[in-house]
């Protein structure tokens, strides 16, 4: 049951994203989150560091939500105060997607 709450239905997407936060803080190599926001980018690998180990990781972005695309209960957690915008990403192409917190 627990995890069933960590996964939310985004705006009118038909399927539920598990909201992970181990990437909180982790950046793309190549430019910051607001940059790739901007450009709007998506569809594509992307390489993300850890600030503090340094270590990266290389994820599929699909693309950018903002908060208001979550349900209401979100909103009712303590966590959905401090972010207010999340990529929906996952490990390769293929594979599971879900969504990190980007700030």
């Amino acid at each position: 049951m627990e995890n069933e709450l960590k996964k939310y239905r985004l705006g009118n997407q038909p399927e539920k994203y598990e909201l992970k936060e181990e990437y909180l803080g982790w950046t793309p190599i190549i430019s910051g989150w607001e940059h790739l926001l901007f450009e709007r980018t998506k569809n594509k690998s992307l390489v993300i560091t850890d600030p503090k180990s340094k270590y990266k990781k290389t994820l599929f972005l699909h693309h950018f939500i903002i908060k208001d695309a979550f349900p209401l209960s979100f909103f009712g957690e303590e966590r959905s105060k401090n972010w207010s915008h999340f990529a929906i990403v996952s490990e390769n192409k293929d594979s599971e997607k879900f969504v990190i917190p980007l700030y």
